[in-house]
């Protein structure tokens, strides 16, 4: 009876576990699954470095992987759940690398059928290492008013490490400043860009320190005329006739309690002596202590017109006369002869329209009065002589 109910409770344990395969086989059976855009890293990196060599171009490289597994287990399969790596420790040369791609981290009861692709490409490039100077790049402007001395950037420079197809690109390292309406010193850490010879971002590299700190003095700026200052004098029988400089005005800036004494800002000399022609010089500007040009670039323009000096005698028939209010006055000879000297430009283009010549009654009583004549000139001229210098004039 025993041997007989032993029978039967091992034939019901096996018909349980017959059935629990069935049941097993057809509600979670054995299938195919794929796990798309697995990401792949790149393990062992530094082992290039050691070699003098560097990823190119890091990018997303993603696979899709495919496996076999239940239902119940492939199905809670998930991207992040495995891992995929290349590794690109026996990468040994420049150019590109395809590099085997190997999957980690499946559930024990899951195999792996296949990886899509199985291998990367994977682009690699010579080391390189640079110092480069950083560049200021000021953004705005400061207050009206006030003008900013040269940045300063500590660090000067930096050192650059990258693909050497990517160092190559480089023309400038630059750090940004924002200096709108700003009225006082200027004083921060900003972040270095590499940037090429279009202005446009270099990526891929590293910039060691990444941070700089640039200091922009500002400084009060107020705008003075140009006094060129000339040395000599011209060759016997020459002179100046103008003097032009360029700029005629500049923009000073410094301490603000020097720059309230400043009234005009002078070039360093021009020496003129013996000249028979006329001379330009570029000079640069002679600035008082803690004083600086907005623009430090720049000189000043100086043109000496030398010409030889000329003497010509002109008529002069009309003769004003101040303060007669309502008095008759006549002028018994009104006709004079000058005699005037000056640039030979001037003196040959002169004419009697060029002067005023006057008389002045005023308070005088009635009668004859002799009296000197006036003339007036805008001309860059010297009126040597007047015939006759005086005039008999009666007054009614």
């Amino acid at each position: 009876m025993l041997t007989k109910d032993f029978t039967i409770k091992l034939l019901s344990l096996v018909l349980a576990f017959l059935l629990w395969l069935y049941v097993m086989g057809e509600e979670n059976p054995e299938i195919p699954y794929e796990i798309s855009n697995v990401p792949v890293k790149l393990i062992n990196s530094d082992t290039l470095e050691k070699k003098g060599l560097i990823v190119l171009d890091e990018k997303n490289y993603t696979v899709n992987v495919k496996v076999k597994g239940r239902r119940s287990d492939v199905l809670n399969i998930a991207a992040q759940n495995i891992s995929a790596f290349a590794d690109l420790s026996r990468v040994n040369s420049n150019g590109t690398n395809v590099i085997p791609v190997t999957v980690e981290g499946l559930p024990r009861n899951v195999s792996l059928v296949s990886i899509n692709p199985s291998e990367i490409k994977v682009e690699i490039d010579n080391i390189a290492k640079t110092q480069m100077p950083v560049t200021v790049k000021v953004i705005g402007n400061v207050m009206d008013g006030y003008a900013m001395q040269p940045a300063v950037p500590t660090p000067g420079e930096v050192l650059v490490i990258g693909p050497e197809s990517k160092i190559n690109l480089i023309k400038n390292v630059i750090a940004g400043v924002n200096v709108s309406y700003k009225k006082e010193d200027v004083k921060i850490s900003v972040p270095v860009v590499a940037v090429d010879r279009e202005g446009k971002e270099v990526k891929g590299v590293t910039i060691t320190p990444n941070l700089v700190e640039v200091y922009i003095p500002v400084n009060k700026s107020i705008r003075v005329p140009v006094v060129p200052k000339i040395f000599g004098k011209p060759m016997e029988g020459y002179m100046i006739a103008s003097v032009n400089v360029l700029p005629e005005y500049v923009y000073i800036t410094g301490d603000e309690t020097v720059l309230n004494t400043i009234k005009s800002i002078s070039t360093k000399q021009i020496d003129i002596s013996g000249k028979n022609e006329p001379v330009t010089e570029n000079v640069p500007f002679d600035l008082p202590d803690g004083v600086k040009l907005v623009k430090s670039d720049i000189n000043a323009k100086v043109y000496v017109d030398i010409q030889k000096i000329a003497t010509k005698e002109i008529t002069i028939s009309n003769i004003d006369i101040r303060g007669a209010d309502n008095k008759n006055v006549v002028i018994q000879n009104p006709d004079l002869v000058i005699t005037i000297s000056g640039p030979e430009s001037v003196v040959n283009g002169a004419t009697a329209s060029d002067f005023n010549a006057y008389i002045d009654v005023t308070n005088l009583p009635m009668g004859d009065h002799s009296l000197t004549v006036n003339i007036n000139t805008n001309l860059n001229l010297q009126i040597i002589r007047i015939k006759p210098d005086k005039v008999t004039v009666n007054i009614q």
